[in-house]
């Protein structure tokens, strides 16, 4: 599975899932304060962007020694996430796997997945935290989880017709949407679950396995 690798300055997953989401990148590109954690975790991306008032002297001379491409924008009329997002944009990269982006501000968690909407028509996104793994669904499908995993599905935008199997609370042509029903704290009942849905999007959490680190597949 080809994909870029995008660092941002929020919670970081835990580092072997680090390395190996990195290990696995066609191309990492981090978002202004991203940088840091990325130097920590010893890895050496591709380009940095942002207008810098997060990464420190110290990372921005260590990444300059080695030929990283620091790309500066002083602009404030968008946020180094979406300077970050507009670039990769730009480069068509397809798939997006997304570390920071949640934690440590619920302001800018919160505006991040609002950003986010913005890009769903050129890019597709997974996300990874300490523990689960994320995807925005603009359609269904079948997906991989262990028994016993926790499962939540929060509507982005209003989604009608919502179908569940294999989860222990179905769902079968709910409406889901902010301020009526999100389809919080389920639970897996076999390897595979299928969700489905007529318009919308959806934001899948899956419980944090190594299978859905390895396999960035459904």
């Amino acid at each position: 599975m080809v994909y870029t690798l995008l660092i941002c300055n929020g919670e970081m997953p835990r580092a072997p899932v680090l390395r190996h989401l990195a290990a696995g990148a066609q191309f990492i590109v981090c978002a202004d304060g991203g940088a840091n954690a990325a130097r920590d975790a010893a890895l050496l991306p591709d380009t940095v962007i942002g207008d810098f008032d997060s990464i420190t002297r110290e990372t921005r001379t260590a990444f300059e020694s080695h030929g990283v491409e620091l790309r500066y924008l002083q602009r404030q009329d968008d946020t180094d996430f979406e300077k970050a997002l507009k670039l990769l944009v730009e480069r068509r990269a397809g798939h997006v796997v997304i570390l920071g982006l949640t934690g440590k501000l619920l302001d800018h968690t919160l505006g991040n997945f609002s950003i986010l909407l913005r890009y769903i028509p050129d890019l597709r996104f997974s996300m990874f935290d300490r523990d689960y793994r994320m995807d925005i669904l603009t359609h269904g499908g079948r997906f991989r989880a262990a028994p016993g995993d926790r499962v939540s599905v929060v509507p982005l935008r209003r989604a009608s017709n919502v179908r569940y199997t294999g989860l222990r609370f179905p769902l079968d042509g709910v409406e889901l949407a902010f301020g009526k029903l999100e389809g919080t704290c389920n639970e897996a009942l076999d390897g595979h679950f299928e969700i489905a849905f007529d318009d919308g999007i959806l934001l899948l959490f899956r419980q944090l396995h190594t299978m859905l680190i390895e396999d960035l597949g459904p």
